[in-house]
């Protein structure tokens, strides 16, 4: 049974970390003051306001969404039925939930207020009142190219190869483990093993071009995989499927990454500690204590950046 707390439990995952690097400020917001402000009473309105902030997607974000949703139920209609779609009617699919987001975020506005978890809100259109004309080509653009890119890619050519020799883990799931006390979050796109080769193989899908942070992320998943299923990094292969280009890269990971990671965890986890008031209740430090960073282009694509301004 869902309980209300008066703090949200600490727990660690590699976006809380980055969000926590790139602005305290935003941390306490995405972290702590947006906590039950998805509560429709006992709840102060201020709680309320920054949880609907919360929710708010830019388009970058709500395409990635879309697409990988789509992706996880074309994977799971084909393993049901044998049967792929087809670009045009992944397409159509996409646009259909693009257009309703657009619908929410323009004449459903009251009833995201109100459940702001249940209807859409597109950062552009709260912040701008409009989608920028040239941002909706280039994502249409994009559509046509990332499916493609998709059915033709090695993963899902692999998935229809060998459909019976892969054991397919469950995708888009939230995961978590145990690292020295601390709950921490993993989200994998998709994993599975292969029988034939004995490897377990992981696949993250990405709708935007490479980053520097991409090795750190799937350095997780693989230390994830290691304790998970006491296997050796020998056994386990990691792939980025960059669906915009069509580029497939691959990940070899050491004992060295392995330590590396579990170095990012530890030092994140005691700058995160330098925000709780109390470690047993997790009660964050004041609101005053959560610094706005000093670097001003985090803000300009930031969901609370209307409250910054305000104080």
């Amino acid at each position: 049974m869902f309980e209300i707390t008066p703090y949200p439990s600490f727990s660690w995952s590699l976006s809380r970390h980055k969000t926590l690097t790139s602005c305290a400020r935003k941390y306490g917001y995405e972290y702590y003051f947006s906590h039950n402000g998805w509560l429709s009473y006992n709840v102060e309105p201020y709680h309320q306001h920054v949880y609907r902030l919360k929710k708010l997607q830019s388009m970058p974000i709500l395409f990635g969404q879309i697409v990988h949703h789509l992706i996880e139920q074309s994977i799971n209609d084909y393993l049901q039925t044998g049967k792929a779609p087809t670009v045009a009617e992944l397409v159509n699919r996409a646009r259909g939930q693009l257009n309703a987001a657009f619908i929410d975020s323009t004449r459903h506005v009251d009833l995201w207020r109100h459940k702001p978890n249940k209807f859409y809100m597109m950062q552009e259109i709260y912040y701008e009142g409009k989608l920028n004309p040239e941002l909706v080509q280039d994502y249409k653009e994009r559509m046509s190219a990332v499916f493609d890119n998709f059915l033709n890619s090695e993963t899902f050519q692999q998935i229809t190869a060998q459909k019976g020799s892969l054991r397919i883990g469950e995708p888009e799931q939230f995961r978590s483990m145990k690292i020295e006390g601390i709950q921490v979050f993993v989200v994998m796109d998709f994993h599975y093993y292969d029988e034939i080769a004995d490897k377990w193989i992981i696949i993250d899908w990405k709708t935007g071009g490479e980053s520097d942070d991409d090795r750190q992320q799937l350095a997780l998943y693989a230390y994830y995989i290691q304790q998970k299923y006491r296997v050796s990094l020998d056994q386990i292969d990691v792939y980025n499927e960059y669906l915009l280009t069509g580029k497939r890269k691959k990940y070899a990971f050491t004992a060295f990454d392995m330590d590396n990671i579990l170095h990012t965890f530890q030092r994140s986890v005691l700058e995160m500690k330098k925000y709780q008031a109390d470690i047993f209740s997790n009660e964050p430090v004041d609101f005053e204590d959560f610094e706005q960073t000093t670097e001003k282009w985090h803000c300009k694509g930031c969901n609370f950046k209307e409250l910054c301004v305000q104080n």
